[in-house]
């Protein structure tokens, strides 16, 4: 009786993926456009980040855009409520990629708001005593009415606080430097002025001898004999 023969199985190498890491203008361009289409960002997340790519020719897929906009969103969301930063979002926190930071704070807050909108109108209208109140089109349309979100929070104004504080110090840095130059340029002067002034006094008197020395001579030669 013959043995069947085991089939040979061929192990064949799995494609690794490398992670690329993300380069602050990735960031920014990507950011910057979603920010700026908003709405198709909230209405499809793979159609944004699709165009997105297109828009900054980056070499990312939808997922991995999508994946790391809603990691950074999530991390900004934890700082707010716990204080701690996120060191998978290290970029965001870099002082010197500020504007990466105010742009997903800017997705957060729009983010934010329309989940606000949203809650309000799933939210049902009811009486505070229970009684069963019929509700004409008009009163309907008048609780519906959105309330505009407020246009700062006080991140916001602590910045430009800040801001105003900085170029209060350039202006006073820069006012005491032309201050001090033009208290030097008026001692110079003075200096200049006293100097000047002790050459004209000694010319003077330097005159006033070769004078008295002529008016000498001439006197002498006044009251030689006459021949």
């Amino acid at each position: 009786m013959s043995v069947p023969k085991k089939r040979k199985e061929v192990h064949r190498d799995q494609p690794t993926q490398i992670q690329i890491r993300w380069k602050p203008l990735e960031l920014l361009g990507v950011l910057t456009f979603l920010n700026d289409n908003f709405d198709l960002w909230r209405e499809n997340h793979q159609k944004a980040c699709s165009d997105a790519i297109k828009e900054t020719n980056i070499n990312r897929n939808e997922q991995a855009i999508y994946t790391k906009i809603n990691s950074m969103i999530k991390a900004l969301e934890e700082y707010f409520e716990t204080g701690r930063k996120s060191n998978s979002c290290a970029a965001m926190w870099d002082d010197d990629n500020s504007k990466i930071y105010d742009l997903v704070k800017e997705m957060y807050d729009k983010t934010k708001g329309g989940e606000k909108k949203e809650s309000e109108k799933e939210t049902p209208n009811c009486t505070s005593d229970g009684d069963d109140v019929v509700m004409n089109n008009i009163n309907m349309t008048t609780i519906n009415i959105d309330v505009p979100q407020i246009p700062f929070t006080i991140d916001m104004v602590d910045k430009i606080y800040n801001e105003q504080i900085q170029n209060y110090d350039r202006l006073v840095e820069i006012n005491r430097n032309i201050i001090k130059k033009k208290n030097k340029e008026v001692r110079d002067l003075h200096e200049q002025i006293t100097h000047r002034q002790t050459e004209l006094i000694e010319l003077i008197q330097k005159a006033n001898n070769i004078l008295d020395e002529l008016k000498k001579f001439t006197g002498e030669s006044s009251k030689s004999p006459m021949m």
